[in-house]
């Protein structure tokens, strides 16, 4: 029974991550697309009929209003959109963006972010691509970048930078220029039926199994996971299989593997940090990792594009409280090395999203207006429940548990080495 226990948490940690990308694909699409048509008019709320293959966008900063993305960011715009790449490739086509930065990361259906396209790899001119599957054998046409993708099911999750509401406009137009085309350059956009609901927790065995099967039968796993798939066969769980073979036993596991996952980790820098996480295009076997992941900040980009450090604990080891008060200090000339932009948000630990405090302010970074500086040109950030002597340089915290994500966009390599000093996150 130990035995049989241990193989169905490997079995949950692995495919977790193909789990909350099902519960995301039905919560990021569209129900209903700009000219009013439904992808399902008569099935109501419950409907699991969504529009694929179409650029939807975030038109505002998200806030704590906002309850679709895990540990979103204060920082850009989001440019989203879910592909199905079965049929045959599709047409990415994106604006010249000027000096502004913008990323299309490419994520595949087990979490792994593929492919960067944008400033830092592609440039910020008008670009066109060719997506296609794993199946498709061909060159790309004349004018096009091929982009080979591991599984059919593609989510591409865009970040286009945004300073202040009068920099809306401008950042609006930039969205409406995307779009995604057949090879023939028609609109690509079509119905597809989701496999799970957004709100259903991985908490019941039976929909999780039947969700991961589901999805990994249309989406198959790498060759070198073969040996895995196949142990975990006897559980129920691998591509297209259809019944699990004992439900309690895969109820526990799968009821005790999502709250150690859920457990805060200890701090491995100084001052209450966790290293970021390094993850290029693939997390590699790092199926732990991914699963963490996957639960807390789905959809991360490779760390040559963004750095994500987490604080779930303060300098002491104590977990983040809002019933503490709290204080990091940038020595001057230690401010985050970018070539991009940086910033601090703060979340609810109970799930993952912007606390809704009463000044509004989800995040303070190197674009954030009013900043105090100390004397010597250091910057010293205060973080409490109640608001401190200096509040321009307050970042509210809930009155409960809460943590921490310092982004850090196209990181210099003294961020990549691990040769910077963060700040301790100290109580007083």
């Amino acid at each position: 029974m130990t035995e049989l226990k241990s193989l169905a948490r490997q079995a949950i940690v692995y495919a977790l991550p193909i789990y909350e990308m099902a519960r995301m694909r039905s919560s990021s699409t569209l129900r209903k697309i700009p000219n009013g048509e439904y992808a399902d008019a008569q099935g109501g709320p419950e409907s699991l009929k969504r529009w694929i293959n179409l650029f939807s966008h975030s038109r505002r900063l998200l806030n704590a209003s906002d309850r679709r993305v895990v540990t979103p960011n204060n920082d850009t715009l989001y440019t989203n959109a879910w592909l199905d790449l079965s049929k045959g490739p599709l047409c990415i086509h994106t604006p010249d963006t000027g000096s502004r930065y913008y990323v299309l990361g490419l994520i595949d259906m087990y979490t792994n972010p593929f492919a960067h396209l944008g400033t830092r790899t592609t440039g910020n001119a008008a670009q066109n691509f060719w997506l296609h599957g794993p199946q498709w054998q061909g060159d790309a046409p004349a004018g096009y970048t091929a982009v080979s993708c591991p599984t059919d099911s593609v989510w591409v999750l865009g970040r286009i930078l945004a300073h202040t509401d009068e920099d809306m406009a401008p950042v609006h137009a930039l969205q409406d220029a995307f779009s995604i085309t057949t090879p023939v350059g028609q609109p690509a956009q079509r119905v597809y039926e989701c496999s799970i609901q957004p709100h259903a927790l991985p908490n019941d065995a039976a929909t999780f199994v039947r969700v991961v099967n589901h999805e990994m039968g249309i989406n198959p796993p790498p060759i070198g996971d073969a040996a895995e798939m196949q142990s975990w066969a006897a559980l129920g769980i691998g591509p297209g299989l259809q019944t699990p073979t004992d439900l309690d036993l895969l109820q526990q596991a799968l009821t005790e593997t999502v709250q150690e996952l859920d457990t805060p980790t200890e701090a491995d820098l100084q001052g209450g940090w966790k290293a970021a996480v390094e993850v290029q295009e693939n997390f590699n076997g790092d199926w732990l990792t991914r699963a963490r992941v996957a639960r807390a900040y789905i959809g991360i980009l490779g760390a040559h594009e963004v750095l994500y450090l987490l604080a779930f604990r303060d300098s002491s080891g104590q977990i983040l409280n809002g019933q503490r008060s709290y204080k990091l200090r940038f020595v001057h000339g230690g401010l985050p090395k970018v070539d991009a932009f940086w910033s601090l948000s703060l979340y609810r630990k109970a799930d993952y999203m912007f606390y809704d405090n009463p000044e509004q302010r989800f995040a303070i970074g190197d674009r954030t207006e009013g900043l105090n500086y100390d004397a010597d040109g250091g910057l010293t950030i205060f973080i409490s429940h109640d608001q401190p002597a200096q509040p321009s340089n307050w970042l509210p915290a809930p009155a409960e548990a809460f943590y921490l994500a310092l982004r850090l966009y196209l990181p210099q390599e003294v961020h990549q080495i691990k040769k910077f000093n963060y700040p301790k996150i100290e109580p007083f």
